[in-house]
């Protein structure tokens, strides 16, 4: 392997694709021409990279696909510590671009968990036991931006080493760069430290974290650091904006309950979300025993949840609902699960010429709506750094109506206290506790 690997590295130099080179699409192109690409990844994609610069520019040319397709310019991919073969590479989807109806040609939220970190947890436990991957402990997935609490909180969960280029000042869990995590608790912020490592970039900053890391021993140049930065700051300020306008507010809406039951989108609707309006609130915002007995329902007849969670939208229909699934990943929260399910079908019901009017009519922004828990998030479990994550990214900027919360429960953490709930949701990076600001209050129901 290391013969292949010094042989790949002339055939590059050769090519003129040393380390601070490869950036446009000229590297796609010419990094396809000079090694073979891994069959598990997009076109480009090289089979194996060599040290911290090398894992820098392929993130960040998966962050510039991400910003050129319109959504938040990051990007990430899986490493083997011991080869150098890339395992995967992703970015961020959480935009995608509506071809048809009112929304055609434009950004709309397709899956605010889909950060390329998020995914490329998923993807391992998707495929690790059918292509026999190695288990994450031996893996390191890079990424071109700190990852947020909700990948974070992912990449921890499942055990993998992580590999930062750039700080996110605002919503990167380490955004004071002291590698400390402050106020995050004790448990959490040991197991942060002994997971992720954060380059060195020439002349600015040493290596700092955990040396199990992928090419823990190299740097970066400033250069690199710098554009994975800059291509995320491009398309920030832009795609909040649009994602925040991603659904029309209650008064604009109908009631999807009363869209007749033949229509395609109330079909489609309820072959996606089986659940749909077989439950209705008098108030979306006050949770009744109804509400309580079906989660506590749902709970017991899923092997090895913990949790169930509902969505209820602005008009008090039961629209999403799910358990804990941890047999298909350990990060596959009742929260998340619903999140993404919910999101995925508006998208694919937005994106239908059929079904697009009363998608848009009858679906809205998850802000607008209320996420019931049965029992609130235990602090200082990783997998409650990636719900509170997972919960200030869907929510997508400030949350219109605060009392009562849109993010309600039924019972205490189990555990663990609500007090010690809201200090980790305090220590939190901005994003969470200033713009967000998350606010999990108990149901009186």
């Amino acid at each position: 392997m290391k013969t292949k690997h010094l042989s790949q590295r002339r055939l590059l130099l050769k090519l003129g694709l040393t380390a601070g080179v490869a950036g446009g699409l000229g590297w796609k192109q010419s990094i396809a021409e000079a090694l073979s690409p891994n069959p598990s990844n997009s076109v480009g994609v090289p089979e194996a990279i060599f040290d911290a610069e090398d894992a820098a520019q392929l993130v960040l040319y998966m962050a510039k696909l991400a910003e050129a397709e319109g959504t938040f310019g990051v990007g990430g991919a899986i490493v083997d510590n011991r080869t150098g073969k890339v395992i995967k590479a992703m970015h961020n989807r959480v935009l995608q671009i509506v071809e048809v109806g009112e929304y055609a040609g434009k950004p709309y939220t397709f899956d605010p968990t889909a950060h390329g970190e998020r995914q490329l947890v998923s993807w391992y436990f998707e495929n690790a036991k059918r292509l026999k991957l190695p288990p994450p402990s031996q893996l390191t997935v890079v990424s071109s931006l700190d990852p947020c609490a909700m990948c974070a909180g992912s990449l921890i969960t499942a055990g993998f080493n992580v590999g930062v280029v750039a700080y996110d000042y605002y919503a990167g869990i380490n955004d004071d760069e002291s590698f400390e995590f402050k106020g995050l608790p004790p448990r959490t912020r040991r197991t942060l430290k002994n997971h992720f490592g954060y380059y060195a970039v020439s002349a600015k900053r040493e290596y700092v974290g955990n040396h199990r890391s992928a090419f823990s021993g190299t740097s970066v140049t400033s250069k690199t650091a710098n554009d994975c930065l800059e291509i995320f700051a491009q398309s920030v300020d832009k795609i909040r904006k649009i994602s925040q306008d991603s659904g029309l507010p209650p008064d604009q809406m109908q009631d999807p309950a009363y869209f007749s039951s033949g229509t395609q989108f109330i079909q489609q609707l309820k072959t996606n979300l089986p659940e749909a309006f077989s439950l209705k609130l008098k108030d979306y915002r006050r949770p009744d025993r109804d509400l309580y007995n079906y989660l506590r329902w749902l709970k017991s007849r899923t092997l090895r949840a913990t949790n169930a969670v509902a969505f209820i939208d602005p008009f008090g229909n039961l629209i999403a609902a799910s358990a804990d699934t941890f047999d298909i990943s350990p990060i596959s929260t009742a929260f998340m699960n619903v999140v993404q399910r919910y999101s995925l079908t508006r998208f694919n019901l937005i994106n239908n010429q059929q079904t697009t009017h009363l998608a848009r009519l009858g679906m809205t922004a998850p802000k607008y709506g209320t996420f019931v828990f049965l029992r609130a998030p235990t602090p200082d479990e990783t997998t409650t750094l990636k719900d509170l994550g997972a919960y200030g990214s869907t929510m997508e900027g400030p949350i219109p109506v605060t009392n009562p919360s849109n993010f309600l429960y039924f019972r205490n953490p189990q555990g663990g206290s609500v007090n010690g709930l809201l200090r980790e949701i305090s220590g939190l990076p901005p994003f969470y506790n200033q713009l967000v600001k998350i606010s999990p209050q108990r149901s009186m129901s």
